[in-house]
């Protein structure tokens, strides 16, 4: 296997034939929430398709906790959406015996529609009341016997919209190095139980995973995505360029598979300054496009990410970061 043939396997990956899913009740066993468990982290990784399970930044906590065994630094991210949806994460790690610990969190302000609950990225800029979804993760990793092994604890909320919900959930991993250059990583991410949700109002449930309104206090669920998905990432030497290929396939509670890809091409002018250009393709759920692009500047120990996704056929979100290593 080389660089080649796993840039090929990433494109692969993430055919822009297949459509998103447009109804939050048909996509992979949903609806879910909190919403919050659904949307990106960094900068650097939404630009390679929001491929991370191998990442060896501080965002790696965000999705394969074995990577803190190597993953150094602290970042921050924001992301504008659109006029009524912002959104934005925090992370830190440090070495810790022959690993590492992270903490972290990320938030999304939002209007989803009155009438529409649980929220799907489709539906996120809707002229309804203002509502905010958070999550907050401590994780650890370690290294045993050539393996990275690491687990994350999490709590993640949905606020407003007459509802508010929380789950406590847990995400484990597992990643190795072989074949002289290639880092395997394999996560299972928000291991929780359905989060049970009172309806207090009839809008409030009213499509929540069927076109039947609700009845005014009953009780329905909501489950948590959660999510199993196996990487791999290579670097390697391209004449004066440093070529970074990475590849996933995700697959979410009900048998959908959500394959993805990026690459980076780097360069380096000067020691410790260097550009990054970067570009990626997913298989978009509901409300995403496949496509996904960005660059950084690096100087020193300090990096300037930029990341655009696009979110349908007119509309692109942006996200800018910054990174202490």
């Amino acid at each position: 296997m080389n660089v080649r043939h796993l840039a090929l396997a990433a494109a692969m990956l993430a055919p822009l034939s297949i459509p998103a899913q447009t109804s939050s009740s048909s996509f992979a066993g949903g609806p879910y929430a909190p919403i919050i468990l659904l949307m990106p982290a960094g900068p650097r990784t939404l630009a390679m398709g929001n491929t991370g399970v191998t990442s060896r930044d501080d965002d790696a906590l965000f999705f394969n906790p074995a990577m803190l065994a190597v993953a150094r630094g602290m970042s921050a991210s924001y992301e504008h959406y659109s006029d009524r949806v912002n959104g934005g994460s925090l992370s830190s790690v440090t070495r810790f015996n022959t690993g590492g610990i992270a903490v972290g969190m990320s938030m999304l302000d939002y209007r989803p529609a009155i009438a529409t609950f649980p929220t799907t990225r489709a539906s996120l800029g809707a002229v309804g009341p203002d509502q905010t979804s958070i999550e907050a993760v401590a994780g650890i990793a370690q290294v045993f016997k050539g393996y990275r092994i690491g687990a994350a604890g999490k709590f993640a909320q949905d606020a407003g919209n007459g509802v508010q919900l929380s789950r406590v959930a847990l995400d484990l991993g597992v990643s190795k190095d072989y074949f002289q250059g290639y880092t395997f990583g394999l996560a299972v991410q928000n291991l929780a139980k359905p989060i049970s949700v009172q309806c207090t109002l009839i809008s409030t449930c009213s499509t929540f995973g069927s076109p039947e309104p609700a009845v005014t206090g009953g009780i329905t669920e909501a489950n948590l995505p959660i999510r199993t998905t196996l990487g791999v990432s290579t670097t390697k030497q391209v004449g004066e360029f440093d070529l970074l290929a990475t590849a996933a396939l995700g697959m979410y509670r009900i048998n959908f598979f959500a394959p993805s890809g990026g690459a980076e091409l780097g360069y380096s002018w000067l020691d410790g300054y260097s550009i990054a250009l970067r570009a990626g393709l997913r298989r978009p759920t509901p409300g995403e496009a496949a496509f996904t692009a960005g660059a950084g500047f690096n100087v020193d120990r300090l990096s300037i990410d930029y990341a655009m996704e696009t979110l349908d056929a007119s509309h692109v979100a942006h996200r800018i970061g910054l990174r202490i290593r």
